[in-house]
């Protein structure tokens, strides 16, 4: 997301107040993103470094002195552009059209920075609208969602089709071994809440 002009704040009437909040601006690979100040206090991690008073400086968070995030910091581009579509949501709008890639690099950030009410919105949001019990474990060990690895597990226990070489690459061997195992005993299928009862022992 690249420079925004600085957001007019409105009072309760129909006319704006008289000042214009200002923008903390972050450098990311040589690419410079502002986010309004008062999101930004969302933040736990930015909180508490801006309003500390040896940490605090009025200067940093500016287009002079950005507060830039290194290599090894492991923060790229995309990730910080899908962090800033994802905290410019809007509740009473659709959420964003993000890839599930995009999503996870959405979460880490907000995780990484505090962003409590992004971080839990995203979890639920991943969570009702991914159902692949394959990319739920994908996406579970990426962002260390545990308790979604049992019920996917035991859905791919409970499924018909038979399991195929893919499916135990995108698996691991552990677990493959594990679903199948449970698969062929015995021949007949139980709920999906007797097999996770199962994976859990």
């Amino acid at each position: 997301m690249p420079i925004r002009q600085p957001v007019p704040f409105k009072g309760g009437g129909s006319d704006p107040v008289n000042f214009i909040e200002p923008l903390v601006v972050f450098k990311v690979q040589n690419a410079l993103f502002g986010l309004p100040r008062s999101q930004v206090l969302r933040s736990g991690f930015f909180r508490g470094m801006m309003e500390s008073p040896h940490l605090g400086d009025s200067k940093e968070g500016t287009m002079e002195n950005p507060i830039v995030f290194d290599e090894m910091t492991k923060i790229t581009k995309r990730d910080m552009k899908s962090f800033c579509t994802a905290l410019d949501m809007r509740t009473f709008l659709p959420p964003p059209k993000l890839s599930v890639a995009e999503w996870q690099s959405a979460y880490r950030l907000a995780k990484m920075w505090d962003f409590e009410h992004l971080r839990d919105y995203i979890f639920k949001h991943l969570d009702t609208t991914i159902t692949d019990p394959f990319e739920r474990i994908q996406v579970a060990d990426a962002l260390g969602f545990e308790q979604w690895v049992i019920p996917a597990m035991a859905q791919l226990c409970n499924r018909e089709a038979p399991l195929t070489a893919v499916d135990g690459a995108r698996l691991g061997l552990y677990r493959f071994a594990e679903v199948c195992r449970l698969r062929e005993h015995p021949r007949e299928r139980y709920e999906v809440s007797k097999y996770e009862e199962w994976l859990k022992k």
